[in-house]
């Protein structure tokens, strides 16, 4: 009887290399990736064809004397230089960051008030909600249209309500005098924007369960310490929303000016943009206008940044 000796069976060897199942986190990984460059291509195009694009060529034309009519001339910096050193831009840099803080704290101010007034329930309050938020659907121009017609000294319903009640003279003006015309535009804006700040406040006031409210009423707190120290900490990230769009609307203002006081009386109400729309369209300094632009750009993204930074509490 014989006894046959075998050796180890040699390992089978794989076809390919193994890689990653179907079912791996790693293949999930990649295709989530995937479906969220898919998903967000739409948007990158617009952005990249409606903003980033003639960034770029605003860019570029601001480094060149651009004619209406005629080549364009390489400048340098000097449109730069023009820009920096001219007493005109300057005085609407300070005019519209005036007119950006008031409003911005006119209307933040107002926004939480009115979000505070119509959250509890009460009857006819979706009613009262939409009543409010009603302007927001209407554009800067048409609302500015308006308000001319009812600010008109001769004509208008605001004057004669004044006169009523003895706040303005029979022949007064609004529009006359730097103080009152930049009161009409403020007062514009901030019921033109009012509403979607309290819409924003009103969904951040809403996450907030009424347990917390309960435990503050519990410990003896009262309507302004319960705001101070439960609803404002608790909403800190639609506020710094709100803040963010004010002040992003605020100061990038044009329409209001352009439909309602032209720059007057005498240029002291010419904001930034409106000073760069006069360059680009009236004196045809397309070159000079792209620059001035350019500094607006960047000064709104640093605006964007700080308060971004603000609001994550790194500053």
């Amino acid at each position: 009887m014989s006894t046959t000796v075998t050796g180890p069976r040699p390992l089978r060897q794989p076809d390919s290399p193994p890689g990653p199942r179907r079912g791996s986190p790693s293949a999930r990984r990649r295709r989530d990736n995937l479906q969220g460059w898919v998903l967000a291509a739409p948007s990158a195009a617009l952005v990249g064809v409606f903003f980033v694009l003639p960034f770029g060529l605003m860019l570029w034309m601001s480094f060149f004397h651009w004619p209406a009519f005629g080549l364009h001339t390489p400048a340098g910096l000097s449109n730069y230089r023009q820009t920096l050193s001219s007493a005109q831009f300057w005085h609407a840099v300070r005019f519209t960051v005036e007119y950006t803080l008031i409003t911005s704290v006119v209307g933040i101010a107002l926004s939480l008030a009115l979000a505070l007034l119509v959250r509890p329930k009460f009857r006819g309050r979706t009613a009262v909600r939409a009543l409010l938020f009603a302007p927001v659907t209407i554009g800067f121009a048409p609302a500015g249209l308006l308000w001319l017609s009812m600010t008109n000294a001769r004509t208008g319903i605001l004057p004669y309500l004044a006169q009523q009640v003895g706040l303005s003279g029979s022949t007064s003006d609004w529009y006359a005098r730097p103080s009152t015309t930049l009161a009409v535009v403020v007062a514009m804006t901030v019921w033109k924007t009012v509403g979607l700040a309290m819409l924003v406040l009103l969904m951040g006031m809403d996450s907030i369960p009424d347990e917390i409210y309960e435990a503050a009423r519990l410990d003896g707190a009262g309507p302004a310490r319960i705001l101070v120290d439960v609803t404002l900490p608790l909403i800190r990230k639609p506020l710094s929303l709100v803040v963010l769009l004010t002040v992003s609307t605020t100061f990038l203002g044009f329409d209001q000016f352009y439909t309602m006081t032209k720059g007057g009386p005498d240029g002291s109400t010419l904001t930034v943009v409106y000073y760069l729309y006069k360059a680009a369209f009236l004196s045809f300094q397309r070159g000079y206008a792209a620059a001035v632009a350019v500094v607006v750009v960047a000064v709104m993204a640093g605006i964007s940044v700080i308060q971004v930074r603000l609001q994550r509490g790194k500053v």
